[in-house]
């Protein structure tokens, strides 16, 4: 067993969205703003590594405030009663060069369900400004809404939800101490 390696995120370099399908026609895309991220990656065992994010929930950002509003309320995300979305990892495998699975549970609305998303290590690099080492990762996955409570307008929204992260990161400061 390894000890991985605490990462730090950087927040001007990491989104945390979905999108989902509008009358089967085009997909509307929405971000969440404030957030917290936990990466913890061994590189010579993945199998040490673990993800958790938090998400605040009415930080979500579609571009269209009177919608936003909507995505708030009760129908949808119900924000007064669920601040936040919490995603842990359980088990995180390599599937190839560069390329993860991370399974784990998303609890959204009360609800907590089986999460798997694909990983994309997109690179490593060295910070121009900090000379720290910085990585970056991009993964996806799909979930149901209508399992998480959110099932309203059925005929115009699609009920797969497409997550998408990207996130740069650097060593942590505290890395291992």
């Amino acid at each position: 067993m390894t000890n991985p390696t605490a990462w730090a995120v950087d927040p001007a370099h990491t989104h945390i969205g979905f999108s989902v399908r509008h009358l089967g026609l085009t997909r509307t895309p929405g971000v969440f703003k404030r957030f917290v991220v936990q990466l913890w990656f061994a590189d010579q065992n993945i199998e040490d590594s673990s993800v958790t994010f938090e998400v605040e929930t009415a930080s979500i950002d579609t571009a269209l405030e009177m919608r936003d509003e909507h995505l708030r309320g009760a129908d949808w995300f119900d924000v007064h009663t669920h601040p936040t979305a919490v995603f842990v990892s359980r088990i995180v495998r390599r599937d190839g060069n560069d390329r993860y699975v991370i399974e784990g549970e998303l609890s959204l609305r009360g609800v907590t369900l089986p999460v798997t998303f694909d990983a994309t290590l997109t690179g490593r690099a060295v910070n121009p400004w900090t000379q720290m080492p910085v990585v970056g990762f991009e993964a996806a996955a799909t979930i149901s809404r209508s399992a998480y409570g959110m099932g309203a307008f059925p005929m115009a929204l699609s009920d797969g939800v497409q997550l998408k992260i990207a996130t740069e990161l650097t060593v942590a400061n505290d890395a291992n101490q």
